[in-house]
């Protein structure tokens, strides 16, 4: 597996190279449910679950970590993508090949190792990218084989959606679900808990899909605005003619 090599200098570089990228390619990301942050427990290992159905989904967990989470985070990547763009272990990403067990051993090892060194873990689930709305979600048992190896952790949802509405660019929204408290005792069934984690994500994005289609957006925080879309420079042209 490729592990994590995080360079600070690069690191801090990136985050505004990051801002930058979104505020190119998108009108603007809208944030719910910060709060929950305020339930972890800094002493117990935290793993943020998502759902994975765009390529931009690292970029903005890390957007989420460090300019709105202020957490230390590492990414599970899947090791072919990571290949690709090998940079982003400087940032955090490591590897994980699901079809290779013993590959797939030393990454969930690896996170246990990096979890109970305080670092937070983002985790995609569904393994690869996947339409937002397809059902169902289909989770791999990596966090429930995380949580086993821990003992106690702390599961927080986030679910993601990319919209085209009214503006040239699209928009993305993200919710952040409740906190969960996992106890892996001798009685832990692993199947049982990725059960329960599919479940209560697949609520999550129903609602989030929900309330964009109701137009909700009073729910919502915007934590990047994007730079003009075509459509706002020609009216304001129009309006100045």
């Amino acid at each position: 597996m490729i592990q994590a090599q995080k360079i600070k200098p690069i690191e801090s570089f990136f985050v505004w190279i990051n801002r930058g990228m979104f505020k190119q390619h998108f009108y603007a990301h809208h944030l719910r449910g910060q709060e929950t942050l305020k339930e972890v427990d800094s002493a117990l290992p935290l793993i943020f679950y998502a759902n994975h159905s765009s390529w931009w989904d690292g970029l903005l967990a890390f957007h989420l970590s460090h300019d709105i989470f202020r957490l230390d985070t590492i990414l599970m990547m899947e090791e072919q993508q990571l290949k690709r763009y090998l940079f982003f272990r400087w940032i955090g990403a490591f590897s994980v090949d699901r079809e290779n067990r013993q590959e797939l051993a030393a990454s969930i090892e690896y996170s246990v190792s990096e979890l109970r060194k305080r670092r937070a873990l983002w985790i995609y689930p569904q393994g690869i990218l996947l339409p937002n709305d397809i059902r169902p979600l289909a989770f791999y048992n990596g966090i429930a084989y995380i949580a086993r190896n821990l003992g106690t952790v702390q599961l927080i949802p986030v679910v993601h959606r990319y919209e085209f509405l009214g503006e040239q660019r699209p928009e993305i929204f993200t919710s952040i679900g409740q906190l969960q408290k996992v106890e892996a005792g001798k009685s832990f069934d692993p199947k049982a808990l990725t059960r329960e984690l599919e479940k209560n994500m697949t609520l999550d994005l129903n609602v989030l899909r929900e309330d964009v289609v109701a137009q909700c957006w009073h729910t919502f925080k915007t934590t990047i605005q994007g730079d003009s879309s075509t459509n706002v420079k020609y009216d304001r042209f129009r309006g100045g003619s």
